[in-house]
């Protein structure tokens, strides 16, 4: 349960969304759900005598500006703290993205989401970001899709697949082999997860160039391979796969084999070596290397009790 002082003016702003408002006289608090959370309101003491719950007050002209923002979304979410040549770190938590500048101690704020993100993406160049977000309980609210922003002036570039997606955006990746005119996205909708391809500089909305069924399994990273430019992979739940985007825009996979080796309950993260090798991290410790073009294992490194859960180069 959730507790928050609130003076009586802000009240008309939090309607509960799925369960009547109560007013405890007595405790001097709003009891409400908001998007199924419980939330407790606390009426300053000096309003609460003569307080009335349902009498709407006219909107305060003072504005409240973010000043600074605590924690990391790092239970459910991967691949999701990276470093701009600004010097500042790049991640997100609820629906703010924190630009953090760890020489200044100081933070800038990208504030275009209106629901929970839950991935992130740098372009090449390093100055484009695209972040994705997840919809509200009952979609009506806010509904799952991806903003492109400039990670220095913080405008928002493209707004990408508003209303299109199932439940959640899980991962993002931009095209790396041919400058970055692509970006793959998974989703997930109930039980599912997709793959789509977008060219996202097309029209003021992009454009989709191909969708396909992705896993029923948990996918948790999405890649595109920095020399095979019609590449991408992905790795979740007991899982790898390596997609080819044909020139009529078709996505093929094929599923990386484990053979008589045992299969890791979730490889977590993935990244590539210099020659196009791809490794992978897994819940049982390993580092997995997959010899570029060949969809077996090749090598295991490092067998340990902890899950590797951050992989770079």
């Amino acid at each position: 349960m959730t507790n928050v002082v609130v003076p009586p003016l802000f009240a008309v702003i939090y309607q509960p969304i799925s369960r009547d408002m109560e007013f405890h006289e007595e405790e001097c608090t709003i009891h409400m759900y908001f998007e199924n959370h419980s939330v407790n309101l606390h009426v300053p003491s000096r309003f609460c005598k003569d307080y009335d719950p349902h009498k709407v007050n006219v909107a305060p002209q003072t504005k409240l500006k973010l000043d600074w923002v605590y924690g990391y979304r790092g239970r459910d979410c991967r691949n999701n703290l990276h470093l701009l040549p600004t010097g500042e770190v790049v991640y997100f938590v609820a629906s703010v993205v924190i630009l953090y500048n760890t020489e200044e101690h100081s933070q800038r704020h990208y504030l275009g989401h209106d629901g929970n993100i839950k991935c992130i993406a740098i372009h090449p160049n390093k100055l484009v970001v695209a972040t994705g977000q997840s919809a509200s309980l009952d979609r009506r609210e806010t509904t799952a899709h991806i903003r492109i922003w400039n990670s220095v002036s913080l405008l928002t570039l493209r707004i990408i697949g508003d209303g299109e997606f199932g439940k959640s955006i899980s991962c993002l990746s931009f095209s790396k082999a041919e400058g970055g005119n692509f970006l793959a996205i998974i989703d997930e909708e109930s039980s599912d997860y997709n793959i789509s391809i977008w060219e996202w500089q097309k029209s003021d909305r992009g454009f989709k160039l191909t969708e396909t069924k992705c896993s029923v399994d948990t996918v948790v990273c999405a890649e595109w391979h920095p020399l095979d430019k019609n590449q991408i992979v992905t790795c979740g739940k007991g899982h790898i796969s390596f997609w080819n985007l044909d020139n009529s825009g078709l996505l093929y996979k094929r599923m990386g084999l484990f053979e008589s080796r045992e299969k890791p309950k979730y490889i977590t993260c993935l990244a590539f070596n210099q020659n196009g090798d791809v490794l992978t991290g897994d819940s049982n410790g390993n580092i997995i290397i997959w010899a570029r073009g060949i969809f077996h294992v090749l090598l295991i490194l490092f067998p340990s009790k902890e899950s590797f859960i951050i992989l770079k180069f």
